[in-house]
């Protein structure tokens, strides 16, 4: 039946049969895919940023709100700055981040457009947990296929599982504990993170995750956060309000260096910590310091080590600790809104 349906489809495309033929079992199959497909298309966000790296400068969002907010997954685009987002007419727009959440590695955006403006959405509140089993569309612009108003790609799969996932990208862990969907396609490709995952009536169901590897089998893992579960996640950025936190190791488990060590070995003090989320900004090098020879300077904001987001001064603490001393490691900074480069050695 399935190759049928492509037979149809590529006969049509090519004009040896009109839309009056009787294929009616076949046609009225192969109609409905198109039209969901249509649906969605406006629905999706290109972003383009800063690429450092082998670290993608594009990537996907959904638009969650007529007011042009846009779901995304919180990865180093986010992080970076210089983000642009384009929509399904070709229209560009700059963005604002609306709020994030770690512990569900989502971003909430904020399109900056005219007064009025009213743009196509993802309904959230009718998001739907299907069945293992489904057949399902993801919608992306995996490989950066779209740069204007083209149409991103759509890929066919099938959601396969919905268990916790336990994975990694480098050093960074995949923070959520509650289940993601597991698809049988490869849906998670390079620009792909943050594009829709739905059922073939174009109900929504998930977020694509990011490229990121099973921490036991170390092979790619096709994954999306289940839309029920961000749902209260944008509703709360959107409101301002805290955001419902996953269950976390105790703090005990984690180590990280303190500030007196960061002063005595590298000669660096951080922006003080008096927020969870404090950014990671260079108050005071110390000269002659490691610091001082990687080239950091005061008011350097910390946005990478080596490919791991750097969310704030405690993650910064944090990542340092787990390298040996000897290492080299690269530091990417906004400086001046300018990416820079660097290297540092552990002492």
């Amino acid at each position: 039946m399935r190759l049928t349906a492509v037979v149809f489809v590529f006969l049509f495309v090519m004009g040896f049969i009109d839309s009056n033929d009787t294929l009616s079992v076949v046609a009225q199959e192969i109609a409905r895919p198109t039209d969901v497909i249509k649906t969605q298309q406006p629905v999706i966000v290109k972003l383009f940023g800063a690429g450092v790296g082998n670290l993608d400068s594009y990537g996907t969002g959904i638009l969650v709100s007529p007011e042009g907010h846009v779901l995304t997954v919180w990865n180093h685009l986010i992080s970076t700055g210089f983000l642009t987002a384009v929509t399904f007419d070709g229209r560009r727009f700059p963005v604002d981040v609306v709020g994030t959440s770690k512990d569900h590695d989502a971003a909430l955006l904020k399109l900056k457009t005219e007064p009025g403006e009213v743009f196509p959405f993802v309904d959230l509140k009718k998001s739907i947990d299907p069945e293992v089993g489904t057949s399902i569309y993801a919608f992306s612009n995996m490989f950066r296929v779209a740069a204007g108003n083209e149409p991103v790609s759509v890929v066919h799969g099938v959601l396969a599982a919905k268990v916790p996932l336990e994975a990694t990208q480098g050093r960074w862990v995949f923070p959520m504990t509650t289940p993601v969907w597991l698809i049988d396609a490869i849906t998670n490709n390079s620009g792909a993170t943050g594009g829709l995952v739905t059922d073939l009536q174009g109900v929504p169901i998930g977020l694509i995750g990011r490229e990121i590897r099973h921490a036991s089998s170390r092979t790619w893992v096709n994954y999306a956060v289940p839309l029920t579960t961000l749902s209260p996640v944008v509703e709360s950025l959107r409101s301002g309000k805290s955001v419902p936190s996953e269950a976390k190791q105790a703090s005990a488990d984690v180590v990280m260096l303190s500030d007196q060590q960061l002063t005595s070995r590298f000669g660096l003090t951080m922006l003080p910590s008096v927020v969870e989320r404090t950014p990671a900004f260079v108050d005071d090098v110390v000269r002659g310091s490691v610091a001082q020879k990687a080239g950091l300077q005061r008011s350097d904001l910390i946005v990478l080590v080596n490919d791991t987001v750097i969310t704030s001064v405690t993650d910064f603490q944090q990542q340092l600790a787990a390298f040996r001393p000897g290492q080299r490691v690269s530091l990417t900074i906004n400086r001046d809104q300018e990416l820079k480069l660097m290297e540092l050695r552990i002492p």
